[in-house]
């Protein structure tokens, strides 16, 4: 087990789906809690503060279930957005977000603070939490990528699941499934210095559902903690190593 856990989610605000949610009372009611639902409606853009929040939400979800070693129940009023430095460490991201358009803090989670970064560009937000077993880090440097579905750069001669292992065809369930493992494993190859061939991004398929995916090298569990999330046109993941990629054999 490592002793970081991270949790990534991007969501496609450029889909019909995603206009106007602010003005679904049902929804907003459902996701968040009373402070959450006085920014939204109080903010420039109630759509964009919605989607900044869930996709907060969503990513310190993937990281708590980790943590805990199962998938708690998800409702989404019980993972607070708050835009502020929490009590835990920061997110530092490789590359570096240097835009006027990130947002920092955390996702309150049963006296939990996740440290939480949100970023949106390009027409999709992107969110990378994580929850920190060692209260040695202070700071948390987390590698992460947007890239669309059909970027010739994540499918760059192959043939699609031929090049994925049978071990990774098993937790395949979509074109963007292969995408964001593709994009993923290209990214942990060069981080790593080894060779694409070795390495493998997993999923177990137990009773109860898809656990979260992880790396193997040459068959064996990784010291990596990595997260994957696609919606529409977009594909994302969230990389964590220990010990630092120039320390990997």
């Amino acid at each position: 087990m490592t002793r970081i856990h991270v949790g990534n989610d991007v969501v496609d605000i450029g889909a019909a789906r995603t206009v106007g949610r602010s003005d679904d009372k049902r929804f907003v009611e459902r996701v968040f809690d009373a402070e959450e639902m006085d920014a939204i409606r109080g903010a420039p853009h109630p759509d964009r503060e919605l989607w900044l929040r869930w996709a907060a939400k969503e990513a310190g979800f993937k990281a708590a279930a980790k943590m805990m070693g199962a998938a708690p129940p998800f409702a989404h009023r019980s993972f607070k957005v708050v835009w502020e430095v929490g009590r835990g460490p920061g997110i530092v991201c490789s590359p570096e977000d240097v835009r006027e358009d990130t947002r920092t803090g955390s996702v309150r989670y049963e006296g939990h603070d996740l440290a939480v970064r949100v970023t949106e560009r390009s027409g999709a937000v992107h969110a990378v939490a994580a929850w920190v077993r060692d209260a040695a880090y202070s700071k948390v440097h987390v590698w992460r990528t947007v890239a669309h579905v059909d970027d010739p750069e994540v499918w760059k001669g192959n043939a699609g699941t031929g090049r994925l292992s049978p071990k990774e065809r098993e937790g395949v369930r979509s074109k963007e499934s292969v995408a964001v493992r593709l994009g993923a494993r290209a990214q942990l190859a060069s981080l790593l210095a080894v060779h694409e061939d070795r390495l493998e991004v997993v999923r177990e398929i137990t009773d109860s559902g898809r656990g979260p995916p992880y790396l193997l090298v040459d068959g064996a569990v990784a010291p990596v903690d990595l997260s994957l999330s696609h919606d529409g046109r977009w594909i994302a993941w969230a990389l964590w190593i220990d010990p630092a990629p120039a320390e990997v054999a």
